[in-house]
């Protein structure tokens, strides 16, 4: 059995920040509240009235609003093209590619664009992918020097230290610990914001610790990272960064 009745209630503090949908179902016994592209879903039993719904969402709203707020920051990437003007993202900030004929042999990041040098005379579609190709390399060597740097600044907070430090290229994980205490890191990561990317280190340092994800371990966490669950909310959303 579906939903019975939609209504939308807002109160006067909500109703400029984002729209409630409040919707009243008899299949559920307790209330549900989801965030999604900004808009807020309420499932509610028939029988709860609307002062006590309202009571509910204001002691939820800083949840609510951390989760708008993580959403919100969220920046699809993923260009078809390496052409000049294409979006590619660093460090939770778009930048516009320059392709300048025989320019630079390697990237650089210069005014806000990232400025590579290109032969007129190569093919569209060799030129794309030797484009694409400096830049994977430029984005992995970028994210071995800040990968290893903050590593060393939060392995010191913690007291621990990894025996060995690689970003690699992972299909679905953006980082890992082994037993023995060997950090790898998804070179991707460095297209993320900075509090996303210190959340990825802290996690993985804290495994050394930890070896698992219990209650001991988020505490870990979020002793460094007290806001971590944004930026865990960020990665969920966003998936996957390529380019």
């Amino acid at each position: 059995m579906g939903p019975t009745d939609r209504t939308k209630i807002v109160s006067d503090d909500t109703s400029s920040e984002f729209p409630i949908n409040i919707v009243r179902t008899n299949r559920r016994k307790t209330i549900s509240i989801g965030v999604a592209e900004g808009k807020v879903r309420v499932l509610v039993p028939k029988r709860i009235s609307e002062k006590e719904i309202s009571q509910i969402i204001d002691k939820k709203l800083p949840w609510i609003r951390d989760k708008i707020r993580a959403q919100s920051q969220i920046i699809p990437v993923k260009p078809t093209e390496y052409v000049t003007g294409s979006n590619f993202m660093y460090l939770g900030k778009n930048y516009k590619l320059k392709l300048i004929t025989n320019g630079f042999e390697q990237v650089k990041l210069l005014n806000g664009c990232f400025v590579l040098g290109v032969n007129d005379c190569a093919k569209d579609n060799n030129q794309q992918n030797i484009v694409r190709e400096k830049l994977v390399d430029w984005y992995f060597r970028q994210s071995e020097k800040h990968l290893r740097k903050r590593t060393e600044f939060y392995g010191k907070i913690l007291g621990v230290e990894p025996k060995k430090i690689q970003v690699k290229q992972y299909k679905s994980r953006w980082g890992s610990c082994s037993a023995k205490g060997d950090i790898g890191y998804n070179w991707t990561i460095i297209m993320a914001p900075n509090h996303v990317i210190d959340y990825i280190v802290v996690h993985e340092l804290s495994h050394i610790l930890e070896h698992n994800h219990s209650p001991a371990f988020w505490l870990r966490v979020e002793g460094i990272i007290p806001n971590y669950k944004l930026s865990r909310d960020w990665l969920k959303n966003v998936r996957n960064l390529a380019i």
